[in-house]
């Protein structure tokens, strides 16, 4: 299977997905059945691959892996909390829990895990070009830490603390939650305007934007100066390059169109009250994190799918050996021994006389 066709493949995927979503959001059982199944089967993945890489490190150690499994670890965040707890509140008409702090925890973690999922693919986007025209930078534990773990850290605070300073600090005269609707309603970072512009620009709008162009440059880039790349130098910047264009085709065909609508709300050509926008906006982002398993498991290391078919294939087709027991063999040679003794000891009488006896004829 080719670059191209994985890219088709899971941009299919996201067509599946995004057209799953518009069912599920005009209450069609259907729906809700096919997508608490994709949820159930992409959040076993993610457990899996987590499970792999904790016990064999050396995925852990490897540099381009950190941002995967960090967006890994968002989408499994997104699965199993924000996803139940949207699906639970829009088919029974009421949050999981009614009480002032839960509404606000369904805001935080909501839109954090979704910013910080935007904001980590696009410096996923931006690494990799360093990664593979630049890998003598990494080689230097400071620069690592500078230009590697700093800003992975950076991110993950900023989204966290803009995320609890607009949904649970910042007050507004809009906001109005309630248990009846999904997170209680959107709270003043959606709600107020100036909020929702900086949402729209500095959360959405430019690592959408950054993740496009970055993914776009890096196979141009790469084709310009694949002369002077070493074969293995190469190779790995093959798999990076098409770990990268996986991941941020999907991630772009989801993101945009979300980025689009803000865009159209901020401005004043829709609203947010409208039934499909408010619903687009709330099942969009999850699509990002129902993929995103699959693809690191297509794209994180290629024994992870190895032991997977050996075990697909043991379990499906057994081997049915005959097996074989020694011990119990001799047990039955000891057996026979004792019973009849003389078959061991007495022989037959040859035909072939001695030859003592032939000269004593003589």
């Amino acid at each position: 299977m080719t670059k191209t066709d994985d890219i088709f493949i899971y941009k299919y995927s996201a067509y599946f997905l995004l057209h799953l979503v518009f069912i599920t959001m005009n209450n069609s059982v259907e729906g809700l059945v096919c997508l608490v199944l994709i949820q159930f089967l992409s959040f076993s993945c993610a457990l899996y691959i987590l499970t792999h890489c904790i016990k064999k490190r050396s995925t852990l150690r490897n540099l381009p892996n950190h941002i995967t499994i960090c967006l890994l670890i968002v989408a499994t965040w997104m699965i199993s909390i924000d996803l139940i707890g949207t699906e639970f509140s829009f088919w029974s008409g009421i949050v999981p829990i009614q009480t002032l702090s839960a509404c606000r925890f369904y805001n935080v973690s909501f839109f954090s895990m979704s910013g910080l999922n935007r904001m980590l693919m696009a410096f996923m986007s931006v690494e990799r070009h360093f990664l593979v025209f630049r890998p003598q930078l990494y080689r230097i534990r400071r620069s690592r830490y500078i230009i590697h773990y700093f800003p992975i850290i950076i991110i993950i605070l900023w989204s966290f603390i803009y995320s609890i300073v607009t949904d649970v600090f910042l007050t507004c005269s809009e906001i109005n939650l309630r248990y009846t609707r999904v997170f209680c309603g959107y709270t003043c970072s959606l709600l107020s305007p100036n909020t929702t512009m900086i949402y729209v620009w500095v959360q959405v709008f430019f690592p959408t934007m950054i993740t496009t162009i970055a993914c776009i440059l890096l196979p141009v880039r790469f084709l310009m100066k694949k002369r002077n790349l070493q074969r293995l130098q190469w190779r790995r910047a093959r798999k990076m390059i098409l770990q990268l264009s996986i991941i941020a085709a999907t991630y772009t065909l989801c993101w945009l169109p979300y980025t689009i609508i803000l865009q159209l709300i901020t401005v004043g050509h829709i609203s947010l009250v409208n039934y499909y926008v408010s619903r687009f906006i709330l099942f969009v982002p999850y699509v990002p994190s129902l993929l995103t398993p699959f693809i690191c498991f297509h794209t994180i290391s290629g024994q992870l799918k190895f032991d997977v078919i050996k075990r697909i294939i043991r379990y499906c087709f057994p081997r049915h050996q005959w097996n074989v027991h020694p011990q119990n063999t001799l047990i039955t040679q000891n057996q026979n021994f004792i019973l009849n003794p003389t078959k061991i000891f007495i022989k037959k009488p040859s035909s072939v006389q001695p030859q003592n006896n032939i000269h004593s004829n003589k």
